[in-house]
């Protein structure tokens, strides 16, 4: 009498919610970033985050905590800012709605692959290729091409004297911390692609 072979289940429908969830998430970025240009197109304005000298210009609390700033919001009329600027800026808005859309997208694409059981697929580490460069552009090429804007800004306000620089968060840590799980995932991929194509026809 043979014992039954226990097959376990392969989970597609919660694969499926997770590509699902992928889906919601970029049209939640898509919208986002056409809120905001909806926002500053009516509102003819072009918002650019800017440093300053420190100061205590700032509203203060009752008692005797001091609150001081060194970041501000500037906000200039679209009509007095030049329009390569508002190019850049818009650029890199467009931009980073993209990649991070791509970013998801891409995981989502891994995720449909090992449901439809293609994990060992050399399919599989090209997408894990894709979105290594991925992680890289999303972090790096929408800042760098909206702070050239950003620049232009405010240097065309005619300023005097000490001339606000525009605050740009670095993601070095996110993107690295991204790029290292992805590239180690690839190489663990890569390695048992090895083993089951060593080992094929064995079992």
């Amino acid at each position: 009498m043979t014992t039954p072979v226990y097959e376990p289940p392969r989970g597609r429908n919660s694969y499926l919610a997770y590509v699902v969830s992928c889906a919601i998430g970029i049209v939640f970025v898509v919208w986002r970033y056409v809120e905001q240009l909806v926002h500053s197109i009516t509102s003819g304005t072009v918002a650019v985050p800017i440093r300053i000298r420190e100061t205590s210009a700032v509203p203060q609390p009752p008692g005797g905590a001091t609150v001081t700033s060194d970041q501000l919001v500037l906000r200039a009329p679209i009509a007095d800012v030049p329009g390569g600027a508002i190019g850049y800026i818009r650029v890199g808005d467009a931009l980073e709605a993209l990649l991070v859309s791509a970013l998801i997208a891409l995981v989502a694409a891994v995720a449909w692959k090992i449901s439809r059981g293609g994990l060992f697929d050399r399919s599989t580490t090209r997408i894990l290729d894709w979105l290594g460069g991925a992680v890289l552009a999303a972090g790096f090429l929408p800042s760098f091409v909206r702070r050239m804007g950003w620049n232009w800004v405010v240097s065309g306000l005619g300023w005097d004297g000490y001339l606000p620089t525009p605050v740009v968060d670095h993601q070095f840590l996110p993107v690295y911390l991204g790029l290292l799980v992805v590239v180690c995932f690839r190489f663990a991929l890569t390695a048992s692609q090895r083993m089951v194509r060593d080992q094929a026809g064995l079992v």
